[in-house]
């Protein structure tokens, strides 16, 4: 096989590889896989957002969610907790702080006159931490006040609509756990909006999310067997 072939070949094997799903194909797949490794519902539809919203920017989040699921699978359902401490937010265990139940607390009380946004708030590692960003960005929606948010010497500015610019996001994608810092900019321009190309799947990502989403399905039995199918010959 000449040099030609063999890269299109390799080419097609790469495409055959991945998959691009929606936004919607996304979250949906992404808060069923959540729900089959132990989160509650509702931090489950968090996981799913979390994922939508990162493809909706060109960022691929099922990579990093599918490693917090095997992370979580091994670990005790309250694992990542976060400890709500004015101005100081850290893990109720030895373990990182989950990004799923760290936004989602944030987002709770994003409202509270003394909550954590009335003055700076440092958290402890965070796992995964580009999942913990579409929740920054609801909450400076929320509160409709700019957010900044430091990382690993890095700055992240939440516009008080939500938009952010996702390019220095993706630069995170890799990290497995970071502290950060984030504080409220009352005064800052409304951000504009771009379209992005939603990031392509790979298909090992694919079915380690789909193994975890059939924990969430009920195995058939005789009796729901029995029920199925159509009671005329017409096909």
């Amino acid at each position: 096989m000449t040099d030609g072939a063999e890269g299109h070949r390799a080419g097609v094997d790469m495409m055959m590889e991945a998959i691009t799903l929606s936004r919607n194909e996304t979250e949906s797949l992404c808060m069923k896989a959540a729900r089959g490794a132990g989160f509650s519902w509702g931090l489950a539809e968090e996981a799913g957002f979390a994922a939508g919203w990162l493809a909706a920017r060109g960022i691929d989040g099922t990579a990093p969610l599918l490693q917090l699921l095997n992370q979580r699978s091994r670990r005790p359902a309250e694992a990542g907790a976060p400890r709500l401490t004015p101005g100081y937010w850290h893990c109720s265990d030895s373990a990182t702080l989950c990004p799923i139940a760290t936004g989602a607390a944030l987002l709770d009380t994003a409202l509270l006159a003394d909550g954590p946004f009335s003055r700076e708030i440092r958290l402890d590692p965070v796992s995964m931490p580009v999942l913990i960003l579409p929740c920054l960005a609801r909450a400076a929606q929320i509160g409709a006040n700019a957010l900044t948010v430091d990382m690993q010497g890095k700055s992240f500015v939440f516009a008080s609509d939500g938009t952010v610019d996702p390019l220095p996001a993706s630069g995170f994608i890799g990290q497995a756990a970071l502290a950060m810092t984030v504080r409220t900019i009352p005064h800052l321009a409304v951000g504009r909006a771009r379209q992005f190309i939603l990031p392509s799947i790979s298909r090992a990502v694919l079915d380690g999310l789909n193994a975890f989403a059939l924990q969430t399905t009920v195995p058939a039995t005789d009796i729901s067997r029995r029920g199925a199918g159509s009671t005329t010959l017409d096909d």
